[in-house]
């Protein structure tokens, strides 16, 4: 995938050189914020998720399926309460913990990182945003990712779910 179009700017606040990262973490994986067909794991969002831990000394993150469902109702269940759907609050307030051991992750170390936007590049930038304190941290092993395209609201949604053990 080429990086031919531009990015639009996110209007979120920070530091210089969280921009920076966020930045350079798209260029090395080498991702446009065009959207992208369906795959599983969301290949764009994974990608992303990989390059900004790989400047950690622990390195990569496993990927793991049972992350990827507790991610997946995460942002399932955001969707609802941004919808007017839902029956409660989104599922992972105030933690996904429960969500993880219901889907069979045992690890104790568990969080949820969420972004939302009008195109994907700006789901993923608020999900790099929310996590750069979490996304280095080396007691987080194992991810999972989901990204929602909802028609009903015209945002993106994404979600990445880390855990520890």
């Amino acid at each position: 995938m080429s990086a031919v179009e531009r990015c639009p700017r996110s209007s979120g606040r920070g530091r210089a050189a969280t921009v920076s990262t966020i930045a350079a973490t798209f260029a090395v994986a080498g991702w446009s914020c065009a959207p992208t067909a369906v795959a599983d794991p969301h290949q764009a969002l994974a990608e992303v998720i990989n390059s900004a831990r790989t400047a950690a000394p622990c390195g990569a993150l496993n990927y793991n399926p049972k992350a990827e469902l507790a991610a997946d109702i995460v942002n399932r269940s955001t969707r609802d309460y941004l919808n007017h759907t839902a029956e409660n609050v989104p599922a992972d307030k105030p933690e996904p913990t429960a969500i993880a051991k219901d889907v069979g992750i045992t690890g104790t170390k568990v969080i949820s990182l969420q972004g939302a936007g009008k195109v994907e590049g700006d789901a993923i930038r608020g999900v790099l945003i929310e996590g750069y304190k979490a996304l280095p941290d080396c007691a987080y092993t194992d991810y999972g990712v989901s990204m929602l395209n909802d028609p009903e609201s015209g945002y993106s949604l994404a979600v990445v779910v880390m855990v520890g053990p």
